[in-house]
């Protein structure tokens, strides 16, 4: 049989085609997750766990009402405490169900990633966290702070729902999922009931006291934070996560 070598131009040619088309590029990324999103409805996200979303979003809501009516003296770091509690009680809610009734198992038989999936599912629980924020600092606002300026709170009130999903990706990113489920609503629990018990009302002071523009600066740096550390998870992969999510 006759072996047909090639030059060493079409050598260089052939290696030069196979590493343009298994390299990875920024601009394959970003079409992959434009895909993932394309693909991945609210249906989609939330096959079979969308009655526990709903019912984090609601369990959120009645936190902050009490919070409304209750009082405080600490007002904005009890603010800063209980901003990310939808996507706390949404997150814990939806995956507890999952595994309870071998839902997880289904999704780790199709197309995309269970970590695409669920980077796509936390826009939604941050997202939803904002729009619930936003109304009930809205009555809060009304009810008790009316000389405080609106934006500034709900300036500190997103930095913290940010501040907790950048947290709670450092563990999904280290390939640590069931301790997702655990370590950072009882971190962000106990860190800020320890900072409110003995803290407080000098804490209460500083944001008070916070400049205005300082709030957007902190609050736009945690942002993109969250926003790094999201595509870092969806890009990423460990070798016990290699199952699909959707078809």
């Amino acid at each position: 049989m006759n072996i047909q070598k090639l030059s060493e131009a079409e050598k260089d040619s052939a290696i030069s085609e196979i590493v343009e088309k298994g390299v990875i590029k920024p601009g394959d990324r970003f079409r992959k997750m434009l895909e993932v999103r394309r693909v991945c409805t609210f249906r989609t996200l939330f096959f079979g766990v969308g009655d526990c979303f709903l019912l984090g979003i609601l369990i959120a809501a009645c936190i902050w009402l009490l919070l409304i009516q209750a009082g405080s003296q600490v007002i904005i770091c009890m603010v800063f405490a209980v901003s990310p509690f939808a996507y706390i009680a949404s997150y814990l809610l939806t995956s507890w169900k999952e595994h309870r009734l071998q839902l997880y198992d289904i999704k780790m038989t199709c197309r995309y990633t269970v970590r695409q999936v669920s980077a796509f599912r936390m826009i939604f629980f941050s997202g939803t966290n904002m729009f619930l924020n936003v109304l009930m600092l809205s009555l809060l606002m009304w009810f008790q702070l009316p000389d405080i300026a609106f934006w500034k709170v709900t300036g500190l009130s997103f930095a913290s729902i940010f501040l907790y999903g950048m947290i709670m990706l450092v563990f999904q990113i280290k390939g640590m999922p069931y301790l997702t489920m655990v370590l950072p609503p009882v971190l962000w629990g106990v860190i800020n009931t320890f900072v409110i018990a003995f803290y407080g009302e000098g804490l209460e002071a500083v944001l008070l006291d916070l400049a205005g523009s300082l709030v957007f600066i902190i609050t736009v740096i945690v942002f993109v934070g969250y926003l790094i550390a999201l595509f870092v998870f969806f890009i990423s992969k460990t070798r016990e996560e290699e199952y699909y999510a959707v078809s």
